[in-house]
């Protein structure tokens, strides 16, 4: 199907919104086949290499702007065109909960419904490569509540370690 003409830019939209459509249901498709085939250790670090990935191309935005700044990333983060609805942050134990704004997942290739919750794991490599740059040391991230896994909303959990 030829791309719609630029002189009818509704139409050029519909294409488009289209096409991402139909690129999310081959990406989960994808999910579905590596959570299927592929043994956990490997599907675990399969994700969370692309996660990482992730990370490095929003790197400008997160932590090459807030390197040294964690307060100053999840200040910025809570604003209300920023992507945090709530942050907790206990510094004593070094523990930081995230839950996101956004109702459905943040990544644009994600369909929901349609996507696996395996596709978690890519943002545990993307939450991961993100802090551990800014503050300079190791952390590790899980997930609490997850939209993939019919919760209503994202929660990260993210443990700075030593």
């Amino acid at each position: 199907m030829p791309i719609p003409a630029a002189a009818e830019p509704n139409k050029e939209a519909e294409y488009w919104k289209s096409q991402l459509d139909k690129a999310r249901v081959r990406f989960a498709e994808m999910v579905r086949v590596l959570d299927q085939t592929l043994d956990e250790p490997t599907r675990k670090q399969v994700f969370a290499s692309v996660g990482r990935e992730c990370a490095r191309q929003f790197s400008g935005t997160t932590w090459e702007k807030y390197k040294g700044n964690l307060q100053g990333f999840l200040t910025d983060m809570q604003a209300p065109d920023g992507w945090f609805e709530k942050v907790e942050y206990d510094e004593k134990t070094g523990v930081l909960t995230v839950t996101d704004r956004p109702k459905n997942c943040s990544c644009p290739l994600v369909k929901r419904g349609t996507t696996p919750a395996t596709q978690c794991l890519c943002t545990l490599g993307w939450q991961e490569e993100t802090y551990s740059r800014m503050v300079g040391k190791p952390v590790r991230a899980s997930i609490v509540k997850s939209v993939l896994r019919g919760d209503d909303s994202c929660v990260y959990r993210i443990e700075f370690r030593s």
